[in-house]
């Protein structure tokens, strides 16, 4: 049964009061008169354009314990709604976009693995710095035209440790992140993580929903929770019930476009451009909660607890539910761990893994299905000098592990020197259960523990099936000779390319923003972006110097001491539409224009926007243009005063 939040409001210098609040049957209750704080996000309603530094105060209590200043939270206003992008220290400045009704959202962050550092010991993510002592935000431009914010951080586990230490430099992971906003609420996320080890597992977008104190997920997420789109409109919506959210196994062909249904007007979305092959970079984040088709956690935000994966039991304080990922990233079919004495490749088609006392293998298999009537395991094997084998069951939201000695489930198991063996074993994990929600299990290790002397091994044709059901899940080692195993992928995985990336960097674009339309009102504007109009400069006073796809904009350099005009044209189709474009010509000084669209005179302020950028080399002028033309000539001439 499902329960909705049933309350009185009493509102009073921004804090509301549950009065004698009950959750018949759900097993929640708050005392009489309990104050509950709303996440804070500045004045309600419309505002000036812009980003403004403020000081966002919350619950008394937990405000007292922070050592700040004046200025230590960042609020972008709109003036065509009440929405806003808050950068507040109880999110950690993770960005969050909030709606005209209070519910907030946010597109994640870089996030690393605990296990791939030796040093780590929970999720590696700015979630878990509670203090902000590794993240701080700034604002790089704020004006008419548009809002620049720099989001700087370091990723930590509970502990504070870093991932990826450099023991010669003391350099560790960090993360900048560039927020380029313009007036319609929409713009570019440019992240660029900075590692040691750019190899192993890294996420960079998960879609998760903010609950404010004293609401279930529900009360602030539509059943129908995403939609999905491709670059042709084709779209499809995708209903959350008792079993959480489904597969996303009808996403349309090359989906890239997704727009979270909140219950509100104002809704987010986000967008990466389309993948080169395969279908399924948008994936969903199964799971439920407590009272709700969605799962929810309260170590995050404003709680201070060392926690990174809380299951939250009631509404009486902040909590989040994951909802879907872009290109969520998946291990190598096989992924090995530990820091010391081993070394990892393929090797004549099977795996070859050498291993000190040190070192330790997870074959990890990610599979969310209903395993309870039991699974069939294989592998084909050769040269094993340890018979302590286990198969480890993960069950993500009870965090209970099985631990499973094949060794000791049947005669099938053996070693052997010289052939390749084929080692089978039916489990039937009723007889495992314990306390693990064995129906619902996250994730399955085969563990080869290591050994006081070095030793090698060979692996092949690992399969792991469901008893009941037609699942195979096949590993088989086919890569070349020499082959490292960082170096696999799985095979029918859909990627979110880099943009850019060096030895020691990577960075990725997303737009994304608010809309009150459907997610394939946002067609047209993804194809401005990732297909722009081309742009022909009039004139030997200015330089072309193409789209910018990290600033959303067409950047023009001027070339003249004294320019007089510049005439800018776009032709516009259906594959490469102009959509609200923006324009930075560098170096146009502080000279004031008139602005004419095909002969038109326009209007600042309604028509148009500008401002201007002061660099250290020169003053660049930033036009943010109101205009959509799906087919036709874009004219646009400034005519200097």
């Amino acid at each position: 049964m499902m329960y909705s939040l049933n309350a009185t409001f009493f509102l009073n210098s921004g804090l509301k009061s549950f009065i004698a609040l009950i959750f018949i049957g759900s097993g929640l209750l708050f005392g009489q008169d309990k104050k509950i704080y709303q996440l804070p996000s500045g004045p309600e309603g419309p505002g000036e354009f812009g980003a403004y530094y403020s000081r966002l105060d919350y619950d008394p209590e937990w405000d007292k314990d922070w050592r700040i200043g004046e200025h230590p939270d960042i609020v972008v206003r709109f003036d065509n709604g009440g929405h806003k992008l808050v950068f507040w220290r109880g999110t950690s400045y993770i960005p969050s976009w909030v709606s005209e009704n209070g519910i907030w959202y946010t597109n994640e962050f870089v996030e690393r693995r605990n296990v791939h550092s030796s040093n780590t010991t929970s999720i590696v993510e700015p979630m878990s710095d509670k203090q902000c002592r590794y993240s701080q935000v700034r604002i790089i431009e704020n004006n008419d035209a548009r809002v620049v914010v720099h989001w700087r951080y370091a990723p930590v586990d509970v502990t504070y440790e870093h991932p990826f230490i450099n023991q010669e430099t003391g350099w560790f992971d960090w993360v900048d992140e560039y927020y380029t906003i313009y007036p319609n609420a929409k713009g570019v996320r440019k992240i660029t993580a900075h590692s040691s080890n750019l190899i192993k597992w890294m996420e960079f977008q998960e879609a998760i929903v903010i609950n404010q104190p004293g609401t279930l997920p529900h009360d602030n997420i539509q059943n129908e929770a995403m939609s999905i789109a491709n670059m042709k409109g084709e779209h499809i919506t995708y209903v959350w019930d008792e079993n959480g959210a489904p597969p996303f196994d009808k996403n349309p062909p090359m989906a890239n476009i997704f727009k979270v249904n909140l219950k509100s007007k104002w809704q987010p979305f986000a967008l990466v451009s389309p993948p080169k092959e395969f279908d399924n970079l948008i994936t969903p984040y199964r799971g439920t909660g407590n009272d709700s088709f969605f799962n929810w956690w309260d170590h995050w935000p404003v709680s201070q607890d060392a926690s990174d994966g809380r299951g939250a039991e009631s509404a009486d304080r902040p909590s989040h539910s994951s909802l879907g990922h872009i290109a969520l990233a998946i291990d190598p079919p096989v992924d090995s761990w530990g820091t010391y004495g081993y070394n990892t490749i393929i090797n004549n088609q099977a795996l070859e893994w050498t291993a000190t006392e040190w070192g330790a293998l997870d074959l990890m298999f990610k599979k969310p299905e209903n395993l309870k009537g039991g699974i069939t395991f294989s592998f084909d094997y050769a040269n094993l000098w340890t018979s302590d084998i286990k198969l480890i069951m993960y069950d993500r939201f009870s965090e209970i592990t099985e631990e499973i000695e094949l060794s000791k489930l049947g005669t099938g198991f053996k070693t052997n020197n010289k052939n390749f063996n084929t080692y089978t074993a039916d489990i039937m994990l009723e007889d495992f259960q314990g306390d693990a929600q064995i129906d619902s299990m996250y994730e399955i290790y085969l563990e080869i523990a290591g050994s006081d002397e070095p030793s090698t091994f060979l692996l092949d044709n690992i399969k792991l099936s469901a008893k009941k059901g037609d699942f195979v899940y096949s590993l088989n080692f086919n890569e070349p000779d020499g082959t490292f195993i960082e170096s696999l992928n799985l095979p029918d995985q859909a990627q979110w390319e880099p943009y850019s990336r060096t030895d020691y960097s990577i960075t990725k674009l997303m737009l994304h923003g608010m809309t009150t339309g459907t997610v394939e009102d946002l067609v047209p504007f993804a194809k401005s972006w990732d297909n722009p109009a081309n742009l022909i400069v009039r004139g030997n006073e200015f330089l072309n110097e193409g789209y910018d796809p990290t600033e959303m904009a067409y950047v023009i350099k001027r070339k003249s001491p004294n320019p007089s005009q510049v005439e800018l044209i776009l032709n516009a189709d259906e594959n490469t539409p102009v959509i609200d474009p923006a324009f930075i010509i560098k170096g146009w000084g502080d000279r004031t224009f008139n602005l004419e669209l095909n002969g038109d005179r326009l209007n600042n302020g309604t028509d148009y926007r500008f401002g201007f950028r002061k660099t250290l080399e020169s003053t660049d002028l930033i036009i943010w243009l109101d205009n959509e033309t799906e087919n036709g000539e874009v004219k646009i001439e400034l005519v200097v005063k």
